[in-house]
């Protein structure tokens, strides 16, 4: 079973999301597939269902969302999930995993419409996913693994909401937090930016995981004013106390062949490899930093995936 949350509108006649911004969130669920022809059987739920649902796939109180980033259709969004269940249960993980499902063209020349996208629809992956999931008793830990731009949708969803909108008295927070390849300005991460500012409130750690060999980012960065990428350039030299950023250029090069060093897949690699889960799944359980056997001291960078 594949549980995710999607603003994307449906379309009855072709029973099928397109990529359009639907005008309320739907709550899916996946019950076979991809077969031969690339189909999934399924539909959609009521959110209390849905919400049961979530609850009940997880052996623990964990739940992990996956958010997609820029030229992902929906069909490419399920593939990797299934990537990722597979990465993190081949090591142990026994949470929830599902999806946040905002309404990308899914073509490469669409970037400024996605990230108009994200930015319009980041709110409701928190507003209607997020905090009534951690309303739920007992309150679960919930864990973001955000491709591209998908840490742009984290961080616009984020800054909405004050504290008094999640459960109980105090700031409300989501347990771990995890970029790669993030498409967001390196500079909003450092010391006193909003973006640093807004993680360290808001989630228990923050991971920023990195690829100096990533050929996609170099494009998004002009489109912004040449201002440098977290997924590529990693966090600035002064971050915020519960930050951490992991260089994985080394890491890429072992993991991928010099006949497959695409562009696409220097930005996508981490869906496929094994360290990188092992890395993951370390970090979604909280282990110390300093205590991963997937990671090396690094000059200019707080560690390096050493397998």
């Amino acid at each position: 079973m594949t549980l995710f949350f999607t603003r994307r509108t449906y379309n009855a006649s072709s029973q099928k999301f397109t990529n359009n911004t639907a005008a309320l969130t739907r709550y899916v669920r996946i019950s076979s597939g991809p077969d031969s022809k690339g189909r999934w059987s399924g539909g959609t739920i009521s959110q209390a269902d849905w919400l049961s649902q979530v609850r009940a796939e997880a052996d623990t109180n964990e739940i992990t969302i996956y958010v997609h980033g820029f030229n992902t259709r929906q069909s490419d969004m399920l593939r990797r999930l299934g990537k990722i269940r597979k990465g993190l249960r081949d090591k142990g993980y026994r949470g929830a995993l599902i999806a946040w499902d905002w309404p990308s063209e899914g073509g490469i020349f669409s970037y400024d419409h996605d990230r108009n996208r994200a930015k319009e629809t980041a709110h409701f992956m928190f507003s209607d996913g997020i905090l009534p999931l951690l309303n739920a008793s007992p309150r679960p830990k919930i864990n973001l693994i955000a491709h591209s731009m998908g840490a742009y949708v984290v961080l616009r969803g984020l800054s909405v909401f004050d504290d008094a909108a999640g459960p109980g008295s105090g700031a409300w927070k989501v347990n771990e937090v995890t970029f790669a390849s993030a498409d967001v300005a390196r500079k909003w991460l450092g010391k006193g930016a909003w973006a640093g500012l807004l993680l360290r409130h808001r989630c228990k750690r923050f991971t920023n995981y990195y690829s100096e060999n990533d050929r996609v980012l170099p494009i998004s960065a002009f489109t912004d004013g040449f201002r440098k990428r977290a997924g590529r350039d990693g966090l600035p030299a002064a971050t915020e106390t519960n930050q951490i950023d992991v260089s994985c250029g080394a890491q890429f090069l072992r993991d991928v062949s010099p006949g497959k060093r695409s562009k696409a897949r220097s930005h996508r690699w981490w869906f496929e490899s094994d360290t990188f889960y092992r890395d993951l799944r370390l970090t979604i359980d909280g282990t110390a930093a300093d205590a991963m056997p997937t990671r090396d001291p690094g000059p200019g960078a707080d560690f390096i995936m050493n397998g």
